[in-house]
């Protein structure tokens, strides 16, 4: 997969989200009064930019597609072209919920029938959901996104890459818990403690799972977290900077 640059590829270098190869399982985590869906915009135009022969499906419930569509041309991806070609597929559950509702309520269940489609036609693509906390305002419970996220995971005969965002992640603990324990990455979307500045809107956490050996595990092994970069971030109108803290300017946040 080819890396061009780009207005995004100062954050997508920090997450590690510019590689050729993604983990299998990687969770955006935003807090409260956050919105992390620049990211999510970032990464699906690189990934169809990056490679013409690599497939993404996108599941839209935090916004519609028009909003991923504006917002990747504002940072230099014009969605069209591969929305035609069939290279992006899009699962726009916001604006079917806008036009169908209340006879059609978003399922789980008819998400997960899609999405192995999907894999069985791309078994190496990448799926982004923006967002899977979305769903429990209809009815589904914590235990059942756990199980839908569990049953992409554990499909070893593919190579296909999950990128899932959790809107209010804070309030959130038994999902967020179990989710770290399929993730191989965790990227924290965060408000400064701080308070709220012109030339920072949050920061960026990113943790990685590591397995290391443990004498007193029956497997032997011990996933610890570790952070591996925390990173001050700034989406402008037509590019998203980061600033290491402690930079000339932000000394304090």
């Amino acid at each position: 997969m080819t890396s061009y640059p780009t207005m995004a590829q100062p954050v997508l270098a920090a997450c590690g989200l510019q590689a050729e190869h993604l983990p299998r399982l990687t969770i955006l985590k935003q807090d409260s009064g956050v919105d992390g869906s620049f990211l999510i915009a970032a990464t699906l135009g690189h990934r169809l930019k990056a490679s013409k022969d690599h497939h993404v499906l996108l599941v839209a419930s935090h916004h519609t597609y028009h909003h991923y569509s504006a917002a990747c041309m504002k940072v230099g991806f014009n969605l069209g072209p591969s929305r035609d070609s069939g290279q992006l597929q899009i699962l726009d559950v916001a604006a079917d919920l806008f036009r169908n509702y209340p006879n059609n309520i978003p399922s789980l269940d008819e998400i997960a029938e899609r999405i192995q489609a999907f894999l069985q036609a791309r078994p190496d693509g990448t799926i982004l959901v923006d967002d899977l906390t979305y769903f429990l305002n209809f009815d589904h419970s914590e235990a059942q996104l756990i199980d839908f996220v569990e049953q992409l995971v554990v499909q070893d005969d593919r190579h296909h890459s999950l990128v899932i965002k959790l809107n209010t992640a804070d309030r959130w603990a038994t999902l967020c818990a179990n989710l770290d324990d399929l993730a191989q990455v965790e990227i924290g979307l965060q408000r400064l403690t701080s308070g709220q500045f012109r030339e920072v809107d949050g920061r960026l956490v990113v943790r990685r799972f590591l397995a290391e050996k443990d004498d007193g595990d029956e497997q032997g092994l011990l996933r610890l977290k570790k952070v591996d970069r925390s990173v001050l971030y700034k989406v402008n109108e037509r590019n998203i900077k980061v600033f290491v803290p402690g930079e000339v300017g932000i000394k304090n946040l």
